[in-house]
């Protein structure tokens, strides 16, 4: 009997259980189920407004009553010449959408539809937009192309810090136009150049692209690059003067030109006793006509951190510098500061950082400055705001004839 009660009871939980799972099976099912199953189609968008901008333009309008409406579709065409059909949502707990990407000024067709929990789509509602001519073309229009040492020079302005490409071209050796040089940017405006090409007449070309993959003309110019070549690091010398800094920790001067960027690299020994700026000077081994230096930071996670160079001047002389370690005889070529693209925070890297520095950061000497021999660095900032500086290696180009 006993045997026979507790299969009863065994039997009971299993039935209980079974119940219990089915139970919450259903639920589950219930709970995959769409938000929503009818066919019918919500109310179109109503009382509709329009901002134009540069490049798109802010539709406001007044949503339909529909409890289950689920976000405004708004469907374009962004040029006119090549259909380029975009889609863009805005959620039911908004009142506006924004379309963006227009290749050029002048009027458009969005269309918008309602669409509800069961992916039923409202009668379209057609709005025409205008939007202002789009950055690429302000930025085109303001492009300048002159030469400049191995190359074509390129002058611009973004005053709408938009994110372009500007795309340098030339002919390869089949004679096909082909990119060269592409510089991405958010900035209000700069300077870059396509370099590494002989000193004979060649045809450039340049245009802008922006990230929806809109194209500018292309804008031409015929240049004869000025005579640069890279300097020979093996005539690098160190020239230290009595007010120079020290080195430290093993880092000496020489590894700035030894052609190798990991450390060690050169390191001064942290101030005590005042403030910055620090310098130190080193000898060329040759007179030249500076047209660029690139400087590699310390690497790893030392990037725009600690005593990697923000800010500073680069000095010159021809002749032998005064012995006193004054500035007297020094000419100022340029003032520099390294950038960080991302714009991001101290501490935060972006890979677009890291890409821009392991590359080395270069900075282009005026052409009016004076051919030297002797280079002095007057640093007056690093990365994290403390009194020494360190970085890996330096290159040099110009003319030396």
């Amino acid at each position: 009997m006993e045997t026979i009660k507790k299969t009863k009871i065994a039997l009971t939980l299993r039935l209980a259980i079974g119940l219990a799972c089915l139970s919450s099976c259903t639920d589950l099912e219930d709970i995959r189920k769409p938000l929503g199953t009818d066919t019918v189609k919500p109310g179109m968008v109503s009382n509709v407004s329009v901002v134009n901008f540069a490049g798109g333009s802010t539709i406001t309008y007044t949503l339909p009553q529909d409890e289950d409406l689920e976000y405004v579709l708004a469907s374009y065409s962004i040029n006119k010449d090549v259909p380029n059909v975009r889609e863009t949502k805005a959620s039911h707990f908004n009142n506006k959408i924004t379309v963006e990407g227009f290749a050029d000024a002048g009027d458009f067709e969005v269309t918008l539809y309602s669409v509800d929990r069961s992916s039923n789509k409202s009668e379209p509602v057609v709005v025409k937009v205008a939007p202002q001519a789009p950055p690429l073309r302000t930025v085109y229009k303001s492009l300048q192309l002159g030469v400049d040492f191995g190359g074509l020079n390129v002058v611009y302005e973004n005053p709408s810090e938009a994110k372009l490409a500007i795309v340098v071209i030339t002919k390869d050796s089949n004679g096909d136009f082909v990119p060269v040089e592409t510089l991405y940017t958010q900035s209000k405006g700069g300077t870059f150049a396509a370099r590494g090409f002989d000193t004979l007449s060649r045809d450039f070309g340049v245009y802008v692209r922006d990230r929806w993959n809109n194209y500018s003309d292309t804008t031409f110019k015929n240049v004869t690059p000025l005579f640069e070549r890279e300097l020979d690091k093996t005539k690098f010398n160190e020239y230290r003067l009595p007010t120079d800094e020290e080195s430290g920790y093993g880092w000496r001067m020489p590894y700035l030109w030894d052609e190798r960027h990991t450390e060690p690299g050169f390191h001064t020994i942290p101030l005590s006793d005042r403030e910055m700026p620090i310098h130190f000077t080193f000898d060329l081994g040759v007179t030249a006509k500076l047209s660029r230096f690139r400087l590699w930071q310390r690497e790893g996670d030392w990037f725009y951190k600690h005593g990697n160079p923000r800010k500073w001047t680069m000095w010159g002389s021809e002749k032998l510098p005064n012995p006193d370690g004054s500035y007297t005889g020094w000419t100022k070529l340029m003032e520099c500061e390294s950038i960080k693209p991302s714009g991001s925070p101290y501490g935060v890297t972006t890979g677009d950082d890291i890409a821009y520095m392991s590359a080395g950061e270069e900075f282009v000497f005026p052409l009016s400055a004076p051919k030297v021999r002797y280079i002095r660095m007057q640093i007056f900032q690093n990365w994290s705001d403390t009194k020494f500086v360190h970085f890996t290696e330096i290159s040099f180009w110009g003319d030396t004839r």
